[in-house]
Formats: structure tokens, C-alpha cells, sequence
């Protein structure tokens, strides 16, 4: 039975939904973060804003996955794993659509002043988790979500700057 599931999930499908996971978490929070904070834009303007950004970064991301690990098996002159590449393109594009969403869901429901801490906050819980759950550790906890706040910090830095321009 482990075996099934080992054979189902392979790491390559794991890299992808962890980087898709981690990838949407910090690029979609750092950047509505960073807007909400310039106070410049609407609610209205930052759904938009954080919706165009999964889209965009999701596509990227499938096209990217699926693009890298062709690129990589024709180098390595390796047999034909192109399904395989689909389905990992698949699992970083859902991944990616599914964490960018979440981050994005306090903007739906409560104004922008709270919920810019309030999608920071569950990003950071999440990228605890991720940084946590395969290996339980939490060195790799800790480096996770604090490597990923940095991104934050910038958008949060050149919302300000540019706000005060």
C-alpha cells in the first residue's frame, strides 16, 4: 500500500505543490500587502490586483514546471516522461491558485487595514506549516517563514517609498 502511494506521489509532484504553495503564498501576499499599504488603491482595486497576480503567476508557474522538466529530461537524454510533466505543471498551477486564494480571501470579507495583517498572518502560519510538516523540523520551520517575510517587508518598503514619492 505505501508503495502505491509512493508510486502516485512522486517527489517531483511534492517539489511542485510545495513550490507552488510557497511561490503564491509570498508572491501574492507581498504583493497585496504591499498595496494595501500604499493606501492608494480601493478593496475593489486590490481583489483585482491579487486575482490578476494568481492568474498570471499560476500560468507562469504551470508553463514553467512543465517547460523545466522537458527541457531537462531532452538534456539528460532521459525516456518520455511528458505526462508525468503535465501533471506536475497541473499540481504547481492548482497549487499556486489555491494558496494565492487564500491569501486573498481576508480582502473579500473585512477592510483592507485589517485584512492585509490578517493574510500576512495566516500566510505565515502556512508557511510555518510547510516549512514543518514534511520533516518536522522546525529549523526548516522557522527558515521558511522567515526567508518568505522578507518579501513581505520589500513590498510593504516600496509601497511606502513609493507612496511618499
Amino acid at each position: 500500500m505505501a508503495n502505491n502511494r509512493s508510486k502516485v506521489f512522486t517527489p517531483e509532484y511534492f517539489r511542485n505543490l510545495l513550490f507552488g504553495a510557497e511561490d503564491s503564498l509570498v508572491s501574492t501576499v507581498g504583493v497585496l500587502f504591499g498595496v494595501a499599504s500604499s493606501s492608494a488603491y480601493t478593496q475593489q482595486q486590490i481583489l483585482v490586483t491579487g486575482l490578476i497576480v494568481i492568474a498570471v503567476e499560476a500560468l507562469s508557474m504551470g508553463a514553467g514546471s512543465y517547460l523545466t522538466e522537458t527541457e531537462t529530461e531532452e538534456y539528460e537524454g532521459s525516456g518520455d516522461g511528458k505526462s508525468s510533466h503535465i501533471v506536475s505543471a497541473l499540481i504547481m498551477f492548482a497549487s499556486y491558485v489555491f494558496f494565492g486564494l487564500i491569501t486573498l480571501l481576508p480582502y473579500l470579507v473585512i477592510p483592507v487595514s485589517s485584512a492585509r495583517y490578517i493574510s500576512l498572518t495566516f500566510t505565515l502560519v502556512i508557511l510555518f506549516l510547510l516549512g514543518f510538516l514534511p520533516t518536522r523540523n522546525i529549523k526548516s520551520a522557522i527558515r521558511m517563514a522567515v526567508i518568505a517575510g522578507f518579501a513581505v517587508l520589500i513590498g510593504f518598503v516600496l509601497a511606502r517609498f513609493f507612496s511618499s514619492v
